[in-house]
């Protein structure tokens, strides 16, 4: 376990997560995926994402309640950068918090190769089953 530390491009919101890199990142290929070009850490305890600043600087799609999915997603209002999802799901275990990869300032590039990626098959509602085709995600 690692506590990454993360910001958006124009430095107005910074985080700290803790996670691993190595136990596995996430891509989507669900239409709301595909545009933000989705890649993210699920953190295994959701307590260890701290907002450093830039609260009044944060803003969030609505909240998405879909099937027993209940999240949003955070993003800069100054910069546009998405920053980290969080919400309630069963499958997760109830609330999780997943950080933006993207968003990390220090994950090194051996650690972002290294990273396994779950393609999510999110376009079918069917996020547990590996994506049919990710060369475009």
């Amino acid at each position: 376990m690692k506590t990454y530390h993360g910001s958006c491009f124009c430095g107005a919101v910074a985080f700290q997560a803790d996670g691993d890199l190595a136990d596995g990142t996430m891509r989507c290929n669900c239409r709301f995926c595909r545009k933000m070009r989705y890649w993210e850490m699920r953190l295994p305890d959701p307590h260890g994402f701290r907002l450093m600043r830039g609260a009044q600087d944060l803003a969030r799609t609505p909240r998405m309640q879909d099937e027993g999915i209940d999240m949003h997603h955070h993003f800069c209002a100054r910069c546009g950068t998405r920053l980290w999802t969080d919400g309630e799901m069963a499958e997760l275990g109830g609330r999780f918090v997943q950080v933006c990869v993207s968003a990390l300032d220090d994950a090194s590039e051996a650690e972002l190769i290294a990273a396994p990626v779950h393609w999510a098959d999110g376009a079918h509602d069917n996020w547990w089953q590996s994506a049919p085709e990710t060369r475009h995600l």
